[in-house]
């Protein structure tokens, strides 16, 4: 029983750490493409501003547009900053946060902000060094890496980290949306949305030991099959 107690416990807490919870400040009001052409005046983000979530599949790609359709119905969206779409192609399902501005002369743009996988992908426990070697594996993905802070600023609002490897000081960078007391020379584990090169993220704490999922992936998993095959055995000779 002492041994199933423990066991338990360290499942709970390996499970624990690598849950994944969602950034909703990346997935805002879900708003059809339908819906946008039929009332775009309603989603206009010229004057008031504005941001909302789209999604869609990517039906074209060009060097300055992209359009996604859903239904029957198409918008376009800025493709300026060609890293956000870094690993789309064509048919993808996609997922968009930014601005609409609609345009009653000419073409009305959406203008992103965020460009995520649809279905959301989450990958947890994410070697930095991955992530610097294939950005275009991740982009759009929500991922869990853990790292040393090298150097955090303070910005217009937000935190901007560079997240060294554990393995090889390779540098990710960091922008963390919330407060922290986390400084230089600290291990921490960040959890967010991987975007042009940048992970954004609402999660940051300080690294715990208890973490082993960290450097064992898919540890969660094994320890619930030990788990069950111990309930199995308590039980048949009960």
């Amino acid at each position: 029983m002492f041994l199933l107690a423990v066991s338990l416990s360290i499942g709970i807490i390996s499970g624990g750490i690598t849950s994944d919870v969602r950034n909703t400040i990346f997935e805002l009001e879900l708003v059809s493409l339908s819906e946008i052409v039929k009332n775009p005046a309603s989603y206009d983000s010229t004057m008031a501003y504005r941001k909302i979530s789209v999604v869609g599949n990517v039906s074209v790609m060009d060097k300055h547009l992209i359009a996604i359709s859903q239904d029957g119905y198409e918008l376009k969206v800025d493709r300026t900053n060609d890293k956000l779409f870094s690993g789309f192609n064509m048919g993808d399902g996609i997922k968009i946060t930014g601005q609409f501005l609609y345009d009653s002369m000419g073409t009305s743009i959406f203008y992103p902000k965020y460009v995520l996988h649809y279905p959301t992908v989450y990958m947890a426990d994410v070697n930095i060094s991955g992530i610097i070697s294939d950005p275009s594996c991740f982009n759009g993905k929500y991922v869990t890496v853990t790292g040393n802070i090298t150097d955090i600023r303070s910005t217009m609002g937000e935190y901007i980290i560079n997240l060294a490897s554990l393995d090889d000081g390779q540098n990710l960078r960091v922008s963390y949306l919330g407060s922290t007391e986390v400084k230089a020379g600290d291990i921490v584990s960040v959890t967010g949305l991987v975007n042009g090169a940048t992970l954004y993220s609402e999660q940051m704490g300080k690294h715990s030991p208890l973490s082993i999922s960290t450097f064992i992936p898919g540890f969660t998993f094994l320890w619930t099959l030990l788990i069950i095959g111990l309930l199995v055995i308590y039980i048949k000779y009960e």
